[in-house]
């Protein structure tokens, strides 16, 4: 709208004479219709004040979804460190630990094991070896079995129990795993914040600080039309009455009291000067100040020129309000998706901190994994090995008896020699007895009548007898120096020692036993 002072104004309002009272009295009537606007502008003040707190939320909530964001990257990486840990736990002890591979490997040994078992039952001892009258025995019956199923069943128990803590293990790596991917799922979940940099709100509040200025400003113009206008019914004829009939049939104008009291202070209006300016229009109310007829012409000039112009200054109020509120609507959008982007993330860092209380339970199964496995690891190979050791030791039992037989054989053979020996021996003495005793008789007769018994006491003597009498090795025949009864004692225990021997019997053993002995054991060591 033109000032007063405006010559285009005044030029341009008087090329058709100047209004009327009537067209007065209809220019007053709308302008203060148009002040009803101040609404608008209460409104546009409302947008600006609500536009300041969301651009404060907006703030706020980026810095904390910006927090969120990098503790959940930061925490989530630290997660992920550690149930790499966990399965590199688990990846280890199924590299040592094979359930198949270690059964098929113990089922291999044990069945080598039983299958010497089961010679041991089917080698009978022979019946020579054994004093007569004994039961037939077996090489299994001299052999405790009970401890290769005590044994065997130690290994199954421990590879069940290690199994056991596989299964556990393997539990924990898929709850810690089910954990994760829910995480991932919340954090996938995750809305991301609206155009995060730059934040659009700023650019949208200047742009509603503007409009806001601007219809404070379109107000104060439209105020100077009322103003204008009643100054201009105070200096024409029948004004004042004409506009005082006007005025009561119109809504009384707003008040100062009316305004909010948060109002933005570039949008005050002085509404109780309005009030003033009504008044002064009433009959009694004092004359107003002198003003030449240039002065009015220019008045009225600027003022028909505006009042053309009041509705579209108020169409204008209405258009930047409006505008205000559809900015305010898309700030208040993104704020909105904020909120759902904080409430997002502010859920997954709770889902974080969850997760994160189950990792010491984690960690705890896999230190319990690694020191159970430990344990029944070195029982395991213990285990193994004395399984190995009995299978060893049967095989070798086995492989003794053979030797046994073949060793009675030998023995015997010998024996069998020694006493060929012996015959021959005691053929050859009994031979040279008979010489000898021959001898010693013609001696006797051809010389004995001419010698004296006295000559030699050894004389008359018959000749010595001697006998092989089979001993085992002891020690010397006793010294002069021993004492009487230790002499006896001595003898008495060698002659005992003679006895028990001589009560020996070396069996004969059937030559089929002897080879097929000698057989096997070549076989064993071929």
């Amino acid at each position: 709208m033109a000032s007063p002072q405006s010559p285009a104004a005044s030029i341009g309002s008087l090329d058709n004479g100047p209004p009327s009272l009537e067209q007065l009295v209809a220019h007053f009537v709308s302008a203060k219709r148009s002040l009803a606007s101040i609404h608008h502008v209460w409104r546009a003040n409302e947008v600006v004040t609500q536009a300041r707190q969301l651009l404060e939320v907006d703030a706020v909530l980026t810095s904390k979804i910006a927090f969120l964001g990098r503790g959940l990257e930061e925490q989530t990486k630290t997660l992920r460190t550690l149930r790499y840990g966990v399965d590199m736990v688990g990846v280890e002890g199924h590299d040592e630990f094979q359930p198949q591979e270690m059964l098929a490997s113990l089922d291999e040994s044990s069945h080598h094991l039983h299958n010497t078992l089961h010679l041991l039952k089917e080698t009978p001892i022979h019946t020579t070896l054994q004093p007569p009258g004994t039961p037939q025995k077996y090489l299994f019956d001299f052999i405790d079995s009970s401890s290769v199923k005590d044994l065997e069943a130690s290994l199954r128990g421990c590879i069940d129990r290690r199994s056991e803590a596989d299964s556990v293990l393997t539990e924990t790596i898929d709850a810690f795993g089910a954990s994760l991917a829910r995480l991932d799922d919340a954090i996938d979940t995750c809305p991301p914040p609206p155009d995060p940099s730059p934040s659009p709100l700023p650019p949208s509040f200047r742009q509603l600080e503007g409009h806001a200025t601007e219809t404070a400003s379109l107000l104060q113009s439209l105020v100077r039309h009322y103003d204008l206008c009643v100054t201009a019914l105070k200096h024409t004829e029948g004004g004042n009455e004409a506009a005082t009939r006007a005025a009561s049939d119109e809504s009384p104008l707003p008040s100062s009291n009316d305004l909010p009291h948060d109002l933005d202070p570039n949008l005050h209006v002085n509404l109780d000067q309005l009030d003033i300016d009504v008044a002064s229009l009433r009959p009694d109310a004092p004359p107003p100040p002198p003003m030449t007829e240039a002065e009015r012409a220019d008045m009225l000039a600027v003022l028909a020129n505006d009042a053309a112009e009041v509705d579209d200054v108020v169409a204008e109020i209405r258009d930047r309000v409006a505008d205000m509120e559809g900015l305010a609507a898309e700030m208040a959008g993104h704020i909105e998706a904020l909120q759902a982007s904080y409430s997002a993330h502010l859920q997954a860092f709770r889902l974080m901190v969850d997760v994160g209380q189950e990792v010491p339970e984690y960690l705890a199964s896999c230190r319990t994994f690694q020191a159970r496995w430990g344990e029944e690891k070195t029982k395991i190979e213990e285990g193994v090995l004395a399984l190995e050791g009995l299978r060893e030791f049967y095989d070798g039992f086995l492989d003794a008896y053979d030797g046994l037989l073949v060793e009675v054989d030998r023995r015997r053979s010998v024996r069998i020699k020694m006493e060929q020996y012996a015959r021959d021996a005691l053929r050859k003495i009994e031979r040279l007895y008979e010489d000898d005793l021959a001898a010693r008789n013609t001696f006797h007769i051809t010389q004995g009548e001419h010698l004296p018994s006295d000559i030699w006491p050894g004389l008359v003597d018959p000749p010595p007898r001697y006998e092989l009498v089979m001993s085992a090795d002891r020690e010397t025949a006793p010294s002069a120096t021993m004492t009487r009864d230790k002499q006896s004692r001595q003898q008495a225990e060698v002659e005992e020692m003679e006895r028990r021997i001589r009560d020996i019997s070396i069996p004969s053993l059937p030559d089929d036993v002897v080879d097929g002995a000698i057989r096997r054991m070549e076989e064993r060591r071929a």
